[in-house]
């Protein structure tokens, strides 16, 4: 099912910053050949620094490519109902219904199920259209799933740009993968400006970073990775958004809803507000240990 994604993998870090396009074949790429390879392992994303290869597992694609799926229709959702008229006594959204029609369940589940062993797509769950038109829910979709997929390949990117290897101390082997995550969310973001450009690439990290909480909920953390949270507050750190950012607004319904369904949630008066009341949740949810 995934398969066909490859086409387009390639291009997701150029297009998702495309400022600086040049500079990623120039400076970072350079004139040496690299790979991007597919693996049949359970959903996982990795780098060979010294082959300059990177590997996207089709279980990987295929988990990741259903968290987007989930994101976007929570994100287009709950936008919708919380700009729609509500009555005066009206103190929150339920979207259940509508994601329960929409299967967002059964995709979560089949995306946990990956993250333990590449399986077949199950016959209840629409597969991932390939070539859409961009102006539809598909495309869409397809648009948040390649805004995420492009932070987790400039993570892989880091690591062989870095010349990081694999047989290191713990300590050591933690300080890479912040490095890389701090590269990937940089070379996202800095040169964004200000408008909805990052405010479409900060949700697009956060997208990118659900699929971790996930991995770490399903299997549990690593011992050569920081754990998610502490990952999250380092991207959090680098968004620089405005209070009533529309990026953390839609981040914070997407963080809610997959991670945090079922705890009511105050009301606030700003994104910013209620994007730091989730983030306080997921402390809770997700001790670093």
């Amino acid at each position: 099912m995934t398969e066909p994604f490859f086409r387009y993998a390639a291009r997701t870090p150029f297009n998702i910053a495309p400022e600086r396009g040049g500079e990623l074949a120039e400076e970072i790429f350079g004139s040496g050949k690299w790979n991007l390879l597919p693996s049949e392992t359970a959903a996982n994303f990795y780098a060979v620094p010294a082959d300059k290869a990177i590997y996207l597992s089709y279980a990987g694609l295929g988990s990741l490519w259903c968290i987007a799926y989930a994101a976007f229709h929570v994100a287009d959702i709950t936008s919708r109902a919380q700009r729609a008229l509500k009555q005066p006594v009206q103190t929150e959204i339920n979207i259940a219904e509508e994601c329960a029609a929409r299967n967002i369940p059964g995709y979560i589940a089949y995306a946990k199920a990956l993250y333990r062993a590449d399986q077949d797509w199950p016959n209840d769950l629409p597969p991932p259209s390939i070539c859409p038109e961009f102006d539809t829910q598909e495309g869409r979709v397809n648009n948040v799933f390649f805004g995420a997929l492009s932070w987790i390949i400039l993570h892989e990117i880091a690591h062989i740009h870095h010349g990081d290897v694999k047989f290191l101390p713990k300590d050591l082997l933690v300080k890479q993968e912040y490095r890389a995550d701090a590269f990937a969310t940089r070379w996202i973001l800095d040169r964004a400006g200000n408008g909805l450009q990052r405010e479409f690439r900060v949700l697009m990290i956060v997208v990118a970073l659900t699929w971790l909480f996930l991995f770490e909920q399903t299997v549990g953390a690593g011992n050569d990775h920081p754990a998610a949270i502490l990952r999250f507050r380092e991207a959090v750190d680098i968004f620089q958004t405005g209070h009533r950012s529309v990026g953390l607004e839609n981040a914070g319904y997407v963080l809610k809803a997959l991670l945090d369904p079922t705890t009511p949630a105050p009301q606030f008066d700003t994104s910013q507000e209620a994007f730091d009341w989730i983030s306080s949740r997921l402390e809770a949810l997700f001790p670093a240990t």
